[in-house]
């Protein structure tokens, strides 16, 4: 049960969706990739932040558009977009995941951008690849086809899941193709040179943040001395980054560590015992988990409920909303962060929500208001609606001549970037990762809810 946890949480941040099957939808349904005209969509009109209606994205009269780069013709820019094959997940894996094909959601919102001139002029195309979050595999089938048999300009999304995450850096680095999604961590960031750019904070950020956040909701000082702990070796450098944040918010952080043995229950428990003794040698009173590392959490919650419990990311545990962690307590205080209530009123996101359900004739509801077991559309539009966005506005500020280094030029060119449902966002040459808004929220095991305890916090 904790690997399917692990993969729904995957799924989600992955932002799967699906259409109702109707036979007019772009996408097939062969796992293959699939080329897509723009489907036809009433749109609405797009709006500026004051609601006013904006103009299309043209190019100056002057300038004339031409075939600049790979994926970029005089008219169109192609782009790949990658998503998890959930049908395969589910059969090949015993699943019953709620996500499903969420390509139908990627078709609409370009379409929609298409009728409102695409970028600069250029009309956007988009090329599909389906893969599992279960291994390296897939991840790099769909890689090699997108960037070396279709050379596209950019992907949306990237790749999820174990095995398949580093699989990034064949889009990023191996092929030096832009990627719009994901989490890269600051090397990986790095090693793109403002190639591999996401709506999302960056688990490297996010850990600091974290700690400005409880500091600015007034939380940090009732917490005591705080160990942390990662769920893998690979997330040292998490760990010490958000130790380091602590000491300098003047806690005291007396131990800091990591799972091993991740995978083996009887292992892992045995690690736990030792850390917990640990903390009780060392007075500590606050955990903080980072990662995901579902056998490493029952462990803590069912052998030390005395602890406060801090979760570093807490828009991956949104199925805590349905079911609750295995072992934990009423009595064990949970904190985490995510986005707040739900961004549906937020008017970027509204419109973006009238264009799938125009384009596909599916009701698209907030994940948390969503009856159980019904399918989950609301993943797919969110995640289409914030990536199209970013990568939109970037393009447009990289010119006519669109080319790898001119979108690497262009981060430093959009300091007016919107990102749906993101209150507080920024993005620069030496910042890839946009959104800057956390809110502090704490977990009601009674109700199976997040419950805030500050407003948005800008952590940027």
């Amino acid at each position: 049960m904790w690997w399917i946890a692990i993969v729904a949480g995957l799924a989600l941040l992955a932002a799967a969706c699906t259409s109702s099957g109707d036979e007019d939808e772009a996408a097939s349904d062969d796992g293959g990739g699939t080329t897509t005209a723009a489907p036809a969509t009433t749109a609405p009109a797009t709006t500026g932040g004051d609601g006013t209606e904006a103009s299309s994205t043209t190019a100056p009269a002057d300038v004339e558009l031409t075939a600049s780069f790979r994926g970029v013709a005089a008219d169109t820019i192609t782009i790949g977009h990658t998503a998890i094959d959930f049908d395969t997940l589910n059969n090949d894996f015993g699943l019953d995941l709620a996500f499903q094909d969420f390509r139908p959601q990627m078709d609409a919102i370009v379409a929609w951008y298409n009728e409102n001139g695409g970028v600069l002029g250029r009309q956007i195309e988009v090329i599909h690849e389906v893969y599992l979050p279960v291994g390296a595999t897939t991840a790099e089938e769909a890689c090699l086809k997108l960037t070396e048999d279709n050379e596209v300009f950019a992907i949306l999304n990237g790749f999820s899941g174990p095995g398949a995450e580093d699989v990034n850096e064949c889009i990023t680095e191996v092929h030096e193709t832009v990627l719009v999604g994901g989490l890269p961590r600051a090397d990986q960031a790095a090693a793109a040179q403002g190639r591999w750019v996401t709506d999302e904070m960056s688990l490297d950020r996010r850990s600091p943040a974290f700690v400005t956040l409880l500091d600015e909701a007034g939380v940090l000082g009732e917490l005591g001395p705080i160990m942390v702990v990662g769920s893998n070796p690979d997330e040292e450098p998490i760990v010490r980054t958000m130790a380091e944040a602590l000491r300098e918010a003047g806690v005291e952080v007396p131990v800091e560590t990591w799972i091993t043995t991740t995978g083996d229950e009887t292992a892992t428990r045995a690690e736990v015992e030792v850390f917990i003794e640990a903390a009780n040698n060392e007075g500590v009173t606050t955990v903080a988990l980072v990662g995901e590392g579902e056998l490493r959490n029952i462990a803590f919650f069912q052998n030390a409920p005395e602890f406060t419990y801090l979760m570093g990311n807490g828009d991956r545990i949104t199925d805590w909303q349905s079911i609750p962690p295995e072992g934990l307590s009423a009595d064990t205080r949970i904190l985490t962060n995510n986005n707040g209530p739900s961004p549906v009123g937020d008017p970027d996101v509204a419109e973006c929500i009238d264009v799938v359900e125009a384009a596909t004739g599916v009701e698209v509801i907030a994940t948390e208001a969503l009856p159980e077991g019904d399918p989950n559309y609301w993943s797919g539009t969110i995640g289409a609606c914030r990536r199209m966005a970013v990568f939109t506005q970037i393009a447009e500020a990289a010119g006519a001549e669109l080319t790898n280094d001119s979108w690497a030029a262009a981060l430093d060119q959009v300091p007016d970037l919107t990102v749906p449902g993101f209150e507080f966002v920024s993005l620069s040459s030496a910042k890839t990762d946009a959104r800057d808004s956390l809110v502090l929220v704490e977990y009601d095991l009674d109700t199976l809810t997040f419950e805030p305890i500050s407003a948005p916090v800008d952590v940027g």
